[in-house]
């Protein structure tokens, strides 16, 4: 008893999350505990202004640039910039890769000195060029840059340092105009800008406060906002059968198109009777053809009986299993792929179950020739455990993100658990792909990159099966979260591809996952912050300022969040679900903390000690790795 309690302590101690929290809190004490960074940030800023033959001096530990008589008073925000740089370090040394691999982490550390050195250069210069050179307007240019820059210098490395997929070869492309898209990202990401103003004109911030390093970190979140006046844009914008919560179309109305439901399976043995059944209801409700394909993926359960019994049983579709050996899921989509017969691809995971409405919904997509794919509300199948309660929250929230994605035609992923394809679409892309994590990501961009549109429709529900406990979500998560760095690679040639809103909303997916790796850092700092600065802390106001400003922000982020919440529950009829909000930002506080800092570890560990380029036994190698628990890395 006491020997497993003591080992259970052990692996939590070298819990890699656990090792991150403590590096990253010497790093931030040695570094807010002396001056040399500042010195040394303010001399070369000297350096730059006079080799520009910019007038400037120091006084008192404040920069003064510009004329002498009126010159512009800057204060480095330079807590905001440790809390970025403390990740490199921290990682290198927490990180059980390989030497080489960390000392490519660790470079980046310098990188990210200069870099955000030259971003304070260059917002002087530009508020001095614009004419804003009051020193709330450069505090507050100076804090919005810095969160963007120490956010993006942390994924390049990443990007840089894990052995990550090859770009994806893609086939002909659609030319399509994106004028009226990029007129509403205009409005969207404009009415974020006037917001993330507001609020730091709320907070009074101070150029060394732990309130404004949090302010930078929540930049991302702040600006995810935006999604929530895409929903009300949407609801002026798309045609009333889009908006309609009824089924009204009659019977003489259907498609007839031939439509096959394409299910990868790999030990479903509870779940595949059932979601097989819900297809067969489904297809009671629709003229055309359809076919079930249902490929075991090497299965040591029951699950190739069960879903030949149940394809035998069907009424209403015909149905097929195919047996092959356990090769991941995109090889088995990729193998049923090659063998359906439908136009029109419902890729579904087997632990779901669809409404019986849901094929007329979606299908009245598939009218606008450019739609490749469509994707439907996700709902969990069961609300027993409070993980699963949460659920029905963040499916909430995804619902506000794809009403903009659908608007701006920049939809970033269509989840597995329920998908639409036009099937010659999936053929002149590729397919799947079998060697990557986050072949649903994958597909998505590519699709979008082709030229066709992704679009949502909320009306076509299917019901899937959620984790009921923490240690089957973490697997799920940590697979989730290493997913987004294999589907961003394999398409990291959107951006500089410019062709519609996807290659900003791509931009900025890397931007939020960046900063998601500074607020992992963010307790270590704040407790280094509070014992380097103690003296400063004696006074009651700034002592009581960091909570106050602190849950401002919280309260600004997720205030809105929660109505959101309660318009949507109380569409949906659940706003018993109300009660569990706070659990769910716990979930964002563990997912941010531990979840994702796991992914990253598995990544880096993994794939640095793989000798060769990414190749399908590295990936199987990962996901081996997460099933192995918190003690392995």
């Amino acid at each position: 008893m006491t020997t497993g309690y003591i080992h259970e302590i052990k692996k939590l101690v070298f819990y890699f999350p656990v090792r991150f929290m403590i590096s990253a809190f010497f790093f931030a004490y040695v570094l807010l505990n002396n001056q040399f960074f500042q010195t040394i940030e303010n001399q070369i800023l000297l350096g730059l202004f006079d080799f520009f033959h910019v007038p400037s001096y120091l006084d008192g530990g404040i920069l003064f640039v510009g004329n002498i008589y009126s010159p512009i008073q800057f204060s480095i925000p330079m807590q905001t910039q440790i809390l970025f740089l403390i990740f490199f370090p921290s990682l290198a040394v927490s990180t059980r890769a390989a030497i080489k691999t960390r000392m490519k982490v660790l470079l980046f550390w310098p990188v990210c000195m200069i870099g955000l050195v030259l971003i304070q250069f260059l917002v002087i210069v530009t508020m001095m060029a614009t004419g804003f050179t009051s020193s709330v307007a450069v505090l507050q240019a100076s804090i919005v840059c810095t969160g963007i820059a120490g956010s993006l210098l942390i994924e390049a490395s990443l990007f840089l340092t894990i052995n990550l997929p090859t770009r994806a070869k893609l086939g002909t492309k659609i030319k399509r105009s994106h004028f009226d898209e990029y007129v509403i990202v205009g409005v969207l990401l404009s009415g974020a800008v006037i917001l993330v103003y507001l609020v730091t004109n709320i907070l009074n911030l101070q150029s060394n406060s732990p309130v404004t390093a949090y302010l930078a970190i929540n930049l991302s979140s702040i600006l995810l906002l935006r999604y929530y006046l895409a929903y009300f844009i949407y609801e002026i914008k798309v045609p009333k059968w889009a908006k309609s919560n009824q089924i009204t179309v009659v019977r003489q109305n259907y498609d007839d198109t031939p439509l096959s439901f394409l299910l990868p399976a790999y030990n479903e043995e509870k779940h595949i009777r059932r979601c097989i059944e819900s297809i067969d209801k489904a297809a009671a409700n629709y003229l055309g053809n359809t076919e079930i394909v249902v490929v075991n993926d090497g299965s040591t359960d029951d699950t190739r009986k069960i879903a030949s019994e149940a394809v035998l049983n069907l009424k209403h579709a015909s149905g097929k299993v195919y047996n092959i050996p356990n090769s991941g899921k995109g090889h088995a989509l990729q193998y049923g792929l090659d063998r359906i017969s439908g136009d029109i691809v419902f890729r579904i995971d087997t632990d779901s179950a669809i409404d019986k409405h849901a094929i007329t919904r979606v299908m009245c997509h598939f009218k606008d020739p450019d739609v490749g794919s469509v994707s439907g509300l996700i709902l969990p199948l069961e609300e027993k455990s409070w993980i699963q309660k949460i659920w029905v929250l963040r499916y909430a929230l995804l619902t506000f993100y794809k009403r903009e994605w659908e608007l701006i035609d920049a939809a970033l992923v269509q989840p597995g658990a329920f998908s639409v394809f036009r099937r010659d679409a999936l053929v002149n892309v590729g397919g799947w792909a079998d060697d990557i994590l986050g072949e649903d990501g994958d597909i998505t961009i590519k699709l979008a990159r082709c030229g066709y549109r992704n679009q949502y429709e909320q009306h076509a529900i299917v019901f899937s099966d959620i984790p009921s406990n923490l240690k089957d979500l973490r697997e799920q998560r940590v697979r989730w979260s290493m997913s987004f760095y294999h589907a961003r690679a394999t398409n990291l040639d959107v951006i500089k591809e410019a062709d519609g809103p996807i290659s900003i909303m791509y931009a900025l997916s890397i931007l939020d996952v960046g900063s998601n790796y500074a607020a992992a850092l963010y307790l270590p700092f704040l407790i280094a912050t509070l014992i380097t600065g103690h003296e400063s802390f004696l006074n009651l106001g700034i002592l009581l300022g960091v909570p106050v400003g602190l849950l401002t922000i919280e309260f600004l982020t997720y205030g809105l969040q929660t109505l959101v919440h309660v318009y949507f529950l109380f569409k949906f009829k659940k706003l018993y679900i109300l009660k569990y909000i706070p659990a769910s930002r716990f979930y964002d506080f563990i997912y941010t903390v531990f979840i994702a800092p796991e992914a990253l570890e598995i990544l880096l560990s993994v794939s640095s000690k793989w000798k060769a380029k990414h190749t399908k036994d590295l990936t199987k190698a990962l996901r081996k790795k997460i099933k192995e628990g918190i003690g392995s890395t």
